[in-house]
């Protein structure tokens, strides 16, 4: 073969074809072939897979016109013509002229020895004339034998010649040989060429596709867009416009093994007759150079070529399938999006639909066949839908359910195709020829098609490779009884007429519908900005995202804002807050109780230094309450912020971000050791130093006993109800017969107290018993606990107020304790300057541990929070709602939608070859 002519063949790209070079050899002249083609107008575009048959024929074109001019005549035409005569004068009857003639052409076939010893291109032209000569041969034996007698004889001396000449010629196989050499050139090069890909894709990272889009791939973005719009809006009459090819057939027709046919790859999970398909699968087919998958919703890559991730991506299918479905059903509505490439892969948008049952079994829910036959029909029932019918060839065409379906939906048959698949199972069942071809002729069932065809999906073995497959339906439908005689047409047969078909069939749907809906969502995205214009007067349209990071970029902003607010401040609000969640225990459950002991001081130091050493108590008491003044902070900076117009829409969002800051955030625990160390330091030193310090410290114990006197007070009425003039005649508020009934065992404990104003906490058996029967007397029955829980409350007021009295005696006690220490100690005042202290030293400690880390670890805190909205629509939905970002939202995916359909229509005018 000519090497210019062999590196112009395999510089083609993607050339795969099996088709043999049949006809005439090569040309030897390159650019007399080149010439030639461009004459008959023959040389087109090679730059697509389809122009691949053309251009084989071209080829075969070229080389029978060039053969044809060299071999009219030339050394090698008269050496045939004299050895033909040479033969007939040795012949002196007619068997031993057909006895040469056998002979001449047995000789003449076994000539490939003259490689060996010849130049290539002599050889071959020798080959050839000797090859004609053999032709001769055989034509003139074929008309000797008519005049001798039945070819049919076995003692018929053409008969014994044909047998002799059996097998394919010189010529053909010279010509195969080269072809299976032009093959495995090929074969190596696109070898060569994706091992060059692998090794770039490694180097680079990379595993998706960045190519250009395709027009399918524009078209699939256009189906999701519109699927989400159609699934958000009111009236849903939208998505169901667009073409896609509608695969519905019975359970276990071979729906699933047609679509894995056309992806060249067994993709779907097979369950051994049980329901499989338990929801629509969206597959788009578009051509690539490596035979891959992936999902829409995800970046992951499938190597159809690699069985491990097959089985990956059937276990994944069968997964998002599985968790599709509903709590109590069989089926869902929601559809898997997959797209699967390859080489030569027609381009198009199938949709597999799960198989129509005639019963339900058990297992399924009760509602199964209704709920298919209606997914079923929301599909067929778009206008521009080509509905593939799956047959069963091995099952009765009186037990098909989905013929009828079809059938109601599509009467004419406009866009419908009919695909009968297992007729190798048909054929070895016993079918009849005739049944069959009526079924491929439209007469068997009551429905209409554009087209009918035969396949076979399968060998009967699940593990078999899709190649296998295609093999068996090749050499099947070669051999088949059934379909040698020839009763139908050639292209009614195999997978890929019938996807060539459907394919055809898709685009010109395409085609046809896509102009209208794009002047469709133009006028609704006219009538949704009139609505916005008159609704929001002068406001820019802001959706869901831009209203979030608006919000976001906010949030971010007043958290890093933290450091700025003053130190003063800071330290302020953080004492304010330790005292709130200091003072019950530090009231009631130290100063209270070391009230009662003999040594107030030293029981107070006990307690203190119990507090203050115990991590989960003092310490960790001090932290929460600086980190739930730090967000208090931070909520009150946001408040304060002057949004937009359409800033109250995301208050639930600021809302959750503080709900989430206040769950997952926490004070280093390095810190709170840190502020650990600093509460045990400071509670060691009991010295007040001055006039002021002891002045202040009085103040802040009377204030403290007040304010705890009131509370006391308040949770006392919440026992024995409202007793104020003011509350009864008021606030119109009356006690209930409990509380009527606590009141007066209050007032019967409070004479205890009069009795002993310096009584301890805890009343005594005899003491409880005493209450119980007075209270009896006036017909009014209390347990044990009842009296204890009244007199808790009853003593706690009055252990306050008796601590106030002492306060105010102690106010200007600093003087005289010097003079007087027992008279005039005033441990209480002691006690409270140094919680003072231990606040004070705690709000700086936690004020430059805020500012040196906690803020920092805030901010990304809040980051966190917000990227994990951020990839999160429905948690937007549910944060940021309003009329206003609904109509934005609105009017953003129609612009989109609006937008990828213009470029989609653009794009199919400009290369309508390219699927």
């Amino acid at each position: 073969i000519n090497n210019k002519m062999a590196r112009y063949i395999s510089n083609i790209r993607y050339l795969q074809t099996g088709m043999p070079l049949q006809g005439c050899r090569l040309p030897l002249n390159f650019p007399a072939a080149t010439a030639y083609l461009m004459d008959k107008n023959l040389l087109r575009s090679i730059d697509r897979p389809q122009h691949v048959e053309t251009l084989v024929v071209s080829y075969n074109q070229v080389r029978c016109a060039s053969s044809g001019r060299r071999d009219a005549g030339g050394f090698m035409n008269l050496l045939a013509r004299r050895l033909v005569w040479a033969g007939l004068l040795l012949g002196v009857s007619a068997g031993g002229i057909l006895y040469v003639y056998s002979k001449l052409a047995e000789g003449i076939e076994r000539m490939s020895w003259l490689e060996k010893y010849l130049p290539k291109n002599l050889a071959h032209s020798f080959g050839d004339m000797l090859s004609k000569a053999s032709d001769w041969a055989k034509r003139s034996g074929e008309g000797k034998e008519r005049d001798m007698g039945s070819k049919d004889s076995p003692t018929s001396p053409m008969n014994k010649i044909k047998t002799r000449s059996e097998g394919p010629s010189y010529r053909e196989r010279r010509l195969e040989k080269e072809n299976n050499e032009l093959l495995d050139k090929l074969a190596k090069q696109q070898e060569d060429i994706a091992q060059l890909k692998s090794i770039l894709k490694s180097r680079s990272g990379s595993s998706s596709y960045d190519g250009p889009k395709s027009l399918i791939e524009m078209y699939t973005e256009v189906l999701n867009l519109l699927a989400e719009f159609d699934a958000q809006s009111k009236d849903g009459k939208y998505v169901d416009q667009l073409p896609k090819v509608v695969v519905v057939g019975d359970q276990s027709a071979g729906k699933t093994s047609v679509l894995e046919m056309v992806a060249n790859a067994r993709i779907f999970p097979r369950g051994g007759g049980e329901m499989m398909t338990r929801s629509p699968v969206m597959v788009t087919l578009t051509d690539g150079q490596d035979h891959t998958a992936n999902f829409r919703d995800s970046s992951k890559i499938y190597q159809l070529s690699s069985e491990s991730d097959l089985k990956a991506l059937r276990k994944e299918i069968e997964m998002r399938m599985t968790a599709s479905v509903r709590d109590g059903e069989t089926i869902s509505t929601e559809p898997i999006s997959l797209t699967v490439r390859g080489p030569n892969m027609k381009r198009m948008v199938l949709v597999d639909l799960p198989g129509v049952i005639s019963t339900e079994t058990r297992g399924m829910a009760s509602n199964t066949r209704e709920s298919i036959i209606r997914i079923c029909q929301r599909y067929m029932q778009n206008p521009n839908a080509i509905i593939m019918c799956i047959q069963d060839g091995g099952v009765d065409a009186e037990r098909s359910i989905v013929t009828d379906l079809v059938k109601s939906t599509d009467p004419e048959g406009k866009r419908t195709i009919f695909v009968l698949t297992k007729v190798d199972v048909a054929e070895k069942s016993g079918i009849k020829s005739e049944r069959v071809r009526a079924t491929l002729e439209g007469r068997l069932f009551p429905m209409k098609a554009l087209g009918y065809f035969a396949v076979v999906t399968g060998t009967g073995n699940n593990e078999e490779s899709i190649e296998t497959i295609q093999k068996h339906e090749r050499e099947y439908f070669a051999k088949s009884k059934l379909f040698q005689s020839g009763m139908l047409m050639e292209n009614q047969l195999s997978t890929r007429n019938m996807v060539k078909s459907v394919n055809e069939e898709f685009w010109k749907m395409v085609q046809d519908s896509i102009h209208d809906q794009t002047l469709k969502f133009k006028g609704l995205r006219y009538r949704l900005e009139a609505e916005w214009r008159n609704k929001f007067l002068g406001e820019r349209v802001l959706d869901r995202g831009d209203l979030f990071e608006i919000e976001k970029a906010s949030l971010l902003r007043e958290v890093a804002s933290l450091v700025l607010v003053p130190p003063s401040k800071w330290e302020g609000l953080f004492y304010e807050k330790l005292w709130k969640e200091m003072a019950p225990y530090a009231l009631e459950g130290i100063l209270m109780e070391a009230s009662q002991a003999d040594d107030f001081s030293t029981e107070v130091d006990i307690a203190l230094r119990k507090w203050a050493e115990d991590y989960q108590r003092l310490p960790k008491l001090c932290a929460d309450a600086a980190q739930a003044t730090t967000l208090e902070v931070l909520r009150s900076k946001i408040d304060a912020t002057k949004g937009g117009p359409f800033h109250s829409l995301s208050k639930d969002m600021r809302k959750h971000v503080e709900e989430q800051c206040r769950e997952k955030h926490s004070w280093s625990s390095d810190n709170i050791e840190q502020l650990k160390s600093v509460q045990i330091t400071t509670l060691e030193d009991k010295d007040v130093r001055d006039q002021e310090q002891w002045s202040k410290a009085a103040e802040f114990l009377n204030t403290s006993l007040q304010d705890q006197i009131k509370t006391a007070e308040e949770e006392l009425k919440v026992v024995t109800g409202p007793d104020t003039f003011y509350e009864r005649w008021i606030q119109w508020r009356s006690a209930t017969s409990s509380q009527g009934n606590n009141q007066a065992l209050a007032e019967e404990l409070l004479k205890y107290l009069s009795a002993e104003p310096g009584h301890g906490p805890n009343l005594s058996l005899e003491e409880v018993m005493t209450a119980q029967r007075n209270m009896k007397s006036h017909g009014k029955t209390f347990s044990d606990k009842d009296v204890n829980l009244v007199w808790s409350n009853v003593y706690k007021v009055h252990f306050l107020k008796e601590a106030l009295k002492k306060a105010n005696e102690c106010k200007r006690a600093f003087y005289l304790r010097q003079h007087d220490p027992q008279r005039y100690a005033c441990p209480q005042v002691v006690y409270m300057w140094r919680l003072q202290q231990l606040m004070k030293r705690c709000a700086h400690t936690l004020r430059v541990q805020l500012m040196d880390y906690e803020v920092r670890q805030l901010e990304l805190q809040v980051k966190s929070i917000l990227e994990s909205i951020t990839h999160d629509e429905n948690k937007k939905k549910e944060l940021i709602r309003g009329l206003a970002v609904d109509k934005a939202e609105q009017l953003k995916q129609v612009r989109l939608i609006q937008e990828k359909l213009e470029s989609f229509q653009a794009a199919l005018k400009k290369d309508k070859n390219d699927f």
